[in-house]
């Protein structure tokens, strides 16, 4: 990273920080007190001192500090004397072996410390011999066999694990237990021990703990199970696992952790060695040896243990002897990691060593440490503090932060992350981001997203200048509704240079934003995971007025909390509850209460229990009718908006905006409403599962103009189904109905339920026309007809309803739906139904000889000329009285009328010819032919010369022809 050499004013400003390299900021905030220990400068200007415990337990009892137990050692004791520190991970325990070993050391005592990245065969081949050679200068006896045991495992674990395997089956028979196991049995066990064998030798959490065989395993793999039904799991993994280890080592002839430290113990005549484990965890296979070890009465033993680790790895220290003799401390109480070194009090002056260590190389921060304070001394002459001037002395060692910043930072954490090693590497993190310019400020960067901190500039200055929003919530001082920021920090991070934006004022020391929350109080922080409203209390450093509702407190409140809630939802259960409450709220807006199609009502009626969302983040994988939605897609500003309308939403539903939310920040909404919309379709409407039978390549629109063809079809039989008469009828405003001639005719060929099918087919017809005109439209009132024309060309209707399948259809879900009743799954297995019954129709409803009665009949008749005649007939006496009557009826019709009869007769006649589609058409126009009036009229008419005693029918056109001549002539 390059750094300007102008001082200050560089990118960091500080002259401090140009000159730092980074290897020295990671060695200095290194998650490892080992680390920094290593270099004793460094460990003893950063070092506090720690105060822990004494006992196994943190209720009532004294608490010591590091001093009083370093004091505890002595080198007149006789036998071996144990310190054991416990406590939760990063509470210190480090720290506190660090220091010990520091002091051990002065006073001229062998350390051999065992730090977190031993493990036994380490230990046993590595770090003991070492020491040895050390103090001894010479080789430690056995430690060649250790070193062949490691190099046997590394290149030929294949033989070591089957001695091992064959060798503790051996020992565990002849221990009582009856072992059942076959040869290929063993034969999978070896190859089991050999892959953990490999793994032995591999530095991590494994090699630290050596279990041939976990519990786990031990139930799951039927192989391994080579113990009798009645001995438990525990006690087979137990004993399966000391037998290979013991077996190892006896063919080895290695000596165990114990007796070499007992050997080693014995050599030293004039000092008592010590040795410093940082996690016991390392020395689990060998815990209970070396347990009795330490705790044993002889008082030719002279070992010094300092013993560090969890609860769960000390566990085995817990026997009445040793709680007798051992020295136990705790760092932490249970279930906490609070420490008695650290609170919000002393975060402040706890940091300070840490960043003044970057300042203190040329003296220009130094502290006087009387009493364990750290009070910062004056900058000499000559110093880079002394010749910069800039900072102010109640920040000075704690630049590029103030105050205010670190104790925000401690007490944003959870409490149960509040310990020494969190808080440090969180302030670490912050600094690294702005060390390494990916922000601009501190106050900026992404890390500190996470932690609750309620101090919250107005609206405008997150929408107009974030980084001064930012720059308020760590670096202020809030008063009444204005935050105050020393102006250094701003020009310090170079947020001047391009002049202050509107919404900020800048004065001679510093800039006024405007304020939006409540001002930092570390209880009210800390009670947010509780389930009680406690907004309406208050405390010194909160600022209300009588005049706020509970609604402002709530969102003042809140507010500040919106960029911790974006790095965790599910820590800040009340305002992930008001900002999905306004995501869901305007998603359901923007699609008209989640309707899948706008202007239709079809709509997937989401659970109330559910959003239509899943943070990307989200430990819960997003089910079929959710989204992923990612908060960051959201400006900060769109997020306080969405967050005051999801709590005015939840407490007063009246006051909440919907449209001002919309018009504000929309964009980005609509996008996920959109996706919302496109996802259900894919999935329910379009998706590879639904409706059409794995080979057919449809969709839902296909599906629709299919449903809309036939129920045209069966409304007006006559129309030509092309894609016009599709558009023409789409524009009339006649409500469906089967046509009741059709009625009249198809009843008598389909069953009451195959007839049921049609008419609820025709109930959806409102729906199924609103769907059309939503898909397939270019206006109110007209469709698309060259794109109906190609679709229906495509995917000719009647195919696609043939494509249907009963288990695709059962696939859609049964919240897709048109209102409460019309479901899509019901209307597609309607549609199933009615095509079946339609092929009934088309099988027996078409009349050959009808349809060619007509075509040589009708095709002749001029009813004007009919008419004449029919009136010259009534001057005649003799014409036989039904042929009168009936004539008289016929000659009512109109030419239109014998017309359409006509060009439908030759319509169907045209079909029958064709596919299926059309032959059903072609059945529905017979059948509506032979209901119609004016063929039913023609076809009434006794024709068969001039008397009533009928005969057989003739041809009509001319049989009338001679039947009037013979009269009129």
């Amino acid at each position: 990273m390059s750094s300007s050499e102008e001082i200050p004013g560089g990118p960091l400003w500080c002259p401090h920080f140009q000159k730092i390299d980074e290897r020295t900021l990671r060695q200095l905030f290194s998650k490892v007190a080992a680390v920094r220990s290593e270099n004793r400068e460094l460990f003893d200007f950063t070092h506090r001192r720690i105060e822990v415990f004494r006992g196994t337990s943190t209720e009532d009892t004294e608490k010591w500090g590091e001093e009083r137990v370093y004091q505890l050692f002595s080198e007149d004791e006789l036998g071996n004397f144990v310190v054991v520190i416990e406590g939760e991970v990063g509470t210190g325990k480090s720290e506190l072996c660090a220091y010990l070993s520091h002091q051990l050391n002065d006073d001229g005592r062998p350390i051999l410390h065992i730090d977190k990245d031993d493990d036994l065969m380490s230990i046993l081949s590595e770090r003991i011999p070492e020491f040895y050679q050390e103090h001894f200068e010479e080789r430690l006896p056995g430690a060649s066999e250790f070193k062949q045991l490691r190099d046997d495992i590394t290149n030929n674990p294949q033989t070591v694990a089957n001695n091992a395997t064959s060798g503790a089956l051996l020992n565990l028979g002849r221990q009582g237990y009856e072992t059942t196991h076959t040869r290929e049995d063993e034969e999978a066990i070896r190859d089991f021990i050999q892959e953990k064998l490999q793994l032995l030798v591999e530095r991590g959490e494994y090699a630290r703990e050596i279990k041939f065989i976990t519990e786990g395993e031990y139930k799951q793999q039927e192989e391994l199970r080579v113990f009798p039904d009645q001995v438990s799991a525990d006690e087979a993994v137990e004993s399966f696992n000391k037998e290979l280890w013991r077996e190892i080592r006896d063919r080895y002839d290695t000596a165990s952790l114990d007796d070499v430290l007992e050997y080693v113990g014995s050599q030293f005549e004039d000092t008592r060695p010590v040795i410093v484990f940082e996690d016991f965890a390392i020395a689990s296979m060998e815990a209970e040896r070396l347990r009795n070890y330490m705790e044993r009465d002889k008082p030719d033993d002279n070992w010094d243990f300092i013993v560090a680790g969890t609860r769960d790895s000390t566990e085995v220290l817990h026997t009445r002897t040793a709680e007798d003799r051992f020295e136990f401390f705790q760092t932490n109480k249970r279930h906490s990691k609070n420490v008695l070194f650290l609170d919000e009090p002393s975060a402040v002056d706890f940091a300070r060593p840490y960043l003044g260590y970057i300042k203190a190389h040329d003296d220009s921060v130094r502290y006087d440490r009387e009493n364990g304070d750290f009070e910062l001394l004056p900058a000499p002459d000559g110093s880079l503090c002394a010749e910069c001037g800039f900072c102010d002395e109640a920040f000075r060692d704690l630049f590029p932060f103030n105050q205010a910043f670190l104790r925000r930072i401690y007490t944003g954490l959870d409490e149960s992350q509040q310990s020494p090693r969190e808080y440090i590497m969180e302030i670490f993190e912050v600094l690294e981001e702005w060390y390494e310019g990916h922000a601009k400020a501190p106050s900026s960067a992404s890390s500190l997203r996470r932690l609750r901190n309620t101090v919250s500039a107005a609206d405008e200055v997150y929408e107009e200048a974030e980084e001064f929003a930012d720059l308020a919530k760590w670096y202020g001082r809030v008063e009444d509704d204005q935050i105050t920021v020393d102006r250094r920090f701003a020009e310090a991070f170079h947020l001047l240079e391009d002049g202050a934006p509107a919404v900020v004022d800048v004065t001679d020391d510093g800039i006024i934003i405007p304020s939006a929350g409540v001002s930092p109080s570390e209880p009210e922080i800390q009670s947010e995971q509780t389930e009680e409203d406690d907004e309406e209390s208050s405390s010194t450093d909160q600022t209300t007025t009588p005049e706020k509702s509970r609604v402002e407190k709530l969102i003042e409140k809140h507010n500040g909390l919106v960029d911790s809630w974006l790095e965790n939802p599910e820590e800040y259960a009340k305002t992930n509850r008001f900002i999905r409450q306004g995501l869901r709220d305007a998603i359901e807006h923007l699609t008209d209460g989640f309707k899948l199609y706008e202007g239709t009502k079809l709509e997937y009626r989401l659970s109330s229990q559910k959003d239509p969302f899943v943070y990307v983040e989200s430990d819960d994988s997003p089910e079929i009718d959710q989204i992923l939605l990612d908060r960051r897609d959201f400006r900060r500003s769109d997020l306080r908006k969405i967050l005051k309308y999801g709590i005015r939403r939840v407490e007063e539903p009246r006051s909440a905006d919907v449209d001002s939310l919309l018009t504000e920040c929309g964009t980005q909404l609509m996008y996920y409403a959109l996706q919302w919309r496109q996802m259900l379709i894919e999935e329910y409407l379009n998706g590879e599962k639904v409706f059409y039978k794995g080979s057919a390549d449809y969709d839902f629109t296909d599906f629709v103009l299919a449903t809309y063809v036939h129920l045209v079809m069966l409304d007006s039989p006559w129309r030509n189904i092309d894609a016009t008469a599709i558009n023409e009828r789409f524009s009339e405003d006649d409500a469906f109905s089967v046509d009741p001639h059709l009625e009249e005719q198809i009843t008598e060929i389909l069953s009451q339920e195959e007839y049921d099918h049609i008419k609820t087919a025709m109930d959806s017809a409102d729906h199924i026309e609103a769907m059309v005109g939503k898909l397939l439209g270019v206006s109110g009132g007209s469709l698309d007809v060259p794109k109906i024309r190609r679709r229906l060309g495509r995917n000719p209707p009647y195919e696609v309803l043939d494509m249907l399948g009963r288990q695709y259809i059962a696939e859609i879900d049964s919240r897709v739906r048109f209102g409460q009743e019309a479901y899509v799954r019901s209307i597609a297995d309607t549609m199933y139904d009615v095509r079946q019954a339609l092929e009934e129709v088309a099988d027996h409803g078409y009349d050959r000889e009808l349809i060619e009665e007509i075509n040589s009949e009708f095709s002749t008749l001029n009813m004007t000329r009919v008419s004449e005649l029919v009136s010259n007939l009534r001057t005649y006496d003799n014409v036989n009285p039904d042929l009168q009557q009936e004539l008289t009826k016929f000659v009512d019709f109109s030419q239109a009328d014998v017309d359409k009869a006509v060009e439908a007769a030759d319509t169907a006649d045209t079909l029958r010819m064709e596919n299926t589609q059309d032959q059903i058409q072609a059945a529905l126009i017979s059948l509506k032919l032979a209901a119609t009036p004016v063929v039913k009229r023609f076809r009434s008419v006794p024709i068969d010369g001039a008397s009533s005693n009928g005969g057989h029918r003739g041809g009509l056109g001319e049989r009338f022809k001679e039947v009037s001549d013979h009269y009129v002539s």
